[in-house]
């Protein structure tokens, strides 16, 4: 599962470095503020360890804080330094074990994010809002065909509403059919649907050229590994997918 982190660990190891020279050019015993502020970096290591599923280094930090305390005022600066370098290895150690992603900043605000669409969509659509975050987070970390394959399932949701909307089968998968079946039977509206037949008439004819223009253009080549999608192919399509859904639910489509 991917996981968020700030870099707050940096703030950390800056704290427990600074001790660290402090205590070498020192010597005798670590005076009370000292102590305080060396419990409190431990506290804040910990937490970090714990973020980052660190596994020996909170167990190194329990033996040092146990060692303050058994020391007490018999604590020394050069029971400091050995205790500060002995966490600084093991906590660079771990870490270089760990596999960390940079998101770029342009891309950042798509990722983890469960309202891309915004909150009427995933009301309406609530079958969509994980395939809205996978897409998120498939572009933001640059998987841009990954994105593309989510946001084309995103659309499969919306076209299956419209058919089941005008009593279209939508249990294959040739959209072509389907989108054609559908508007067949947007051409048959009358008075029947009630009386702003004409306008709802222009609304659900507009939504299938939408959904046979995304077929054309995207889905069938995404689906059949047809081509290569780049960052601006990627936003470009979830983009337009992100319309056409929102654009689905003002109609009053909803699942």
């Amino acid at each position: 599962m991917l996981k968020r982190y700030a870099f707050s660990f940096y703030e950390v190891v800056v704290c427990i470095e600074r001790a660290r020279r402090t205590a070498s050019v020192d010597s005798g015993k670590v005076n009370t503020y000292r102590l305080e502020e060396l419990s409190e970096s431990l506290i804040q290591m910990r937490a970090e360890c714990i973020k980052l599923d660190l596994a020996h280094t909170p167990d190194l930090i329990s033996h040092v804080e146990s060692e303050v305390l058994r020391k007490g005022k018999n604590y020394t600066c050069e029971d400091m330094v050995n205790h500060l370098e002995t966490l600084a290895s093991s906590f660079a150690t771990e870490l270089r074990k760990e596999l960390v992603f940079r998101i770029a900043d342009e891309r950042r605000k798509y990722f983890e994010k469960v309202d891309l669409f915004g909150l009427r969509v995933n009301t309406a659509f609530p079958s969509c809002v994980a395939e809205i975050t996978n897409a998120g987070n498939c572009y933001a970390l640059e998987q841009n065909e990954a994105s593309a394959f989510h946001s084309m399932k995103i659309l499969e949701r919306g076209l299956g509403v419209l058919a089941k909307k005008f009593g279209v089968d939508f249990s294959h998968t040739n959209w072509h059919n389907v989108i054609e079946q559908i508007e067949k039977q947007i051409r048959n509206m009358d008075f029947s649907f009630g009386a702003d037949w004409k306008e709802q008439q222009k609304f659900y004819s507009q939504a299938a050229t939408h959904f046979m223009f995304l077929k054309d253009a995207w889905r069938n080549h995404i689906m059949h590994v047809r081509d290569v999608y780049d960052e601006g192919r990627a936003l470009s399509i979830f983009s337009h997918v992100r319309e056409l859904m929102q654009a689905l639910t003002e109609g009053g489509l909803k699942e």
